[in-house]
């Protein structure tokens, strides 16, 4: 078996920095998405044609087993049986890279300033899992697979279509189509990649134009929110909020527009209180725990997405 190389360790052996730098985008590139054409080497290095080549090419002598030209696809495709990662890709910068772009400083691990993250997951994320969904994204191709259901508290198979990737403010998870759920619960739906367990890929189960992001509707719609400090802040804690998150002083009130599939997650994280007049009057358990109060939670309920978020 080849050895995984750090960016260093291969900048090393290369003795190159361009070198470098166009083996772990390849890599990078098979290993998250299943495949590149020259054009993705040219236009992110600015190099021709001639020079993309020459780059696959050279990436082959150190993984020859990893990538075959593909000619219905016109492309370079990752060969799943035999693949071995060249780099030592983590899973957080890896994801981090797919949402944000391809960065030698995050495949080095370079840190410019101190940096630290807060409350890190203490299950590790599978980098290979994390390929798995991401490479079935850019093909819209299926997943088999087993998920920990939090509201069920075990294992249920599932086949999956995944579609994009997002990140919480505390985990990163991605969005699919699920399909052949014994819970008959079909439908676009947002999972954790932490839940994840025992994902086979099933790269010639296409996804149907009914499974595929565009026809998401909750991912492409987006609503608008309307948030007041809420009556139980006061004081410093109340100036605190009106700075910190830029409010109207006159009002108390903040607009901002969120995708539907986000809210939940809003909710839980800036403590947002989307209940009626009533409950929060009748609650005895008092209301500190929230920030927020929801004002336009009326106009809200005419979206079906919102059904879950604010029973």
């Amino acid at each position: 078996m080849n050895n995984k190389y750090s960016y260093l360790e291969l900048l090393e052996k290369t003795q190159s920095t361009s070198k470098a730098d166009r083996l772990a985008y390849i890599d990078f590139l098979l290993m998250f998405k299943g495949g590149l054409n020259r054009s993705d080497l040219t236009d992110f290095f600015g190099i021709k044609e001639a020079s993309a080549s020459a780059a696959i090419s050279d990436y082959k002598k150190y993984r020859k087993d990893n990538v075959s030209y593909e000619h219905r696809e016109g492309k370079n495709v990752i060969k799943l049986s035999t693949f071995n990662p060249l780099i030592k890709f983590d899973a957080e910068s890896a994801l981090s890279m797919l949402a944000n772009g391809f960065s030698k400083g995050k495949v080095e691990n370079l840190k410019f300033i101190p940096y630290e993250r807060v409350a890190l997951l203490p299950k590790k994320l599978d980098v290979e899992m994390i390929s798995k969904v991401t490479r079935a994204i850019s093909n819209r191709t299926a997943i088999d697979c087993e998920y920990f259901s939090r509201s069920i508290g075990h294992q249920i198979k599932r086949q999956l279509f995944p579609t994009a990737i997002f990140y919480d403010g505390i985990s990163w998870m991605f969005r699919a189509y699920s399909l052949g759920s014994k819970f008959n619960d079909d439908g676009f739906k947002s999972f954790n990649f932490s839940r994840l367990k025992a994902a086979t890929e099933e790269p010639n189960k296409f996804a149907s134009p009914t499974q595929r992001i565009e026809s998401d509707k909750e991912w492409h719609m987006s609503i608008p929110v309307v948030l007041k400090v809420h009556p139980s802040i006061q004081g410093s804690q109340k100036e605190t909020l009106l700075y910190e998150f830029d409010m109207d002083r006159d009002t108390e009130q903040l607009t901002i527009s969120v995708k539907a599939v986000l809210f939940y997650y809003l909710v839980e994280q800036w403590k947002i209180d989307t209940r009626i007049a009533t409950d929060i009057n009748n609650d005895r358990r008092g209301n500190d725990n929230y920030n927020f109060l929801l004002i336009n939670r009326s106009i809200m309920e005419g979206y079906k997405c919102m059904e879950n978020v604010l029973k």
